[in-house]
């Protein structure tokens, strides 16, 4: 299971001072459509009451997270995935938000409430399927749609992503010999990478097509 800030991080992470001003004014308004207390609540209640989930909280928050996820931020290959975005996306230097994950993920405060609507639903689908269901879709994609439309740094980082080369760079990292054991490491503490890489690519493709 997939550490609770997974959504919103993935959506939120460039919009929190470290990119150039354009694309944080743009990324701040898709932030702004996420329903964070909703998926607050959803986290605190796989807390709750799945210890594989609690297990994968509190190995985020341990110093050995931090060491396995520095070999993977050392491989050759997953460096390759930041250059792309750096070089065919906005033209900014994401090194500064990929280093910075592991602070803001061990930062995270999980609510101390449940919605009792919410404690009844626990044991019918996943975080990570709570979590997707809980965007506004529709919404998503009419903002997309416009930022795409405005050619501006959105844009560019946009069309970078739902390049075929971004899904090979991120195949080939997913599979490169050097990151294996961390991954399994990961997998060991109920963090799964695959179900992360899908969720990612779901949310990308729910913006418009781009030539």
């Amino acid at each position: 299971m997939a550490f609770s800030t997974s959504v919103t991080v993935l959506l939120a992470i460039f919009a929190i001072g470290f990119v150039a001003a354009d694309l944080r004014s743009d990324l701040k308004d898709f932030v702004a459509l996420l329903p964070r207390r909703r998926i607050g609540f959803i986290a605190a209640r796989y807390y709750i009451f799945d210890p594989k989930f609690r297990q994968s909280v509190e190995y985020i928050r341990s110093n050995d997270f931090i060491s396995t996820w520095q070999k993977v931020r050392e491989a050759p290959d997953f460096v390759n995935i930041i250059n792309y975005l750096s070089d065919y996306g906005s033209g900014y230097d994401i090194t500064s938000i990929v280093d910075s994950l592991p602070t803001r993920l061990r930062a995270y405060q999980l609510s101390r409430t449940v919605p009792v609507e919410l404690m009844l639903r626990r044991d019918l689908t996943t975080f990570l399927q709570d979590s997707i269901q809980s965007l506004p879709r529709a919404r998503i994609y009419s903002l997309m749609s416009q930022k795409v439309r405005q050619d501006g740094e959105f844009a560019k980082l946009y069309k970078a992503l739902r390049d075929k080369e971004f899904k090979e760079l991120v195949q080939r990292a997913r599979h490169s010999g050097e990151i294996q054991a961390p991954l399994k490491k990961f997998k060991q503490n109920f963090i799964n990478v695959d179900e992360l890489i899908q969720m990612v690519f779901e949310v990308i493709s729910w913006g418009p097509q781009v030539a």
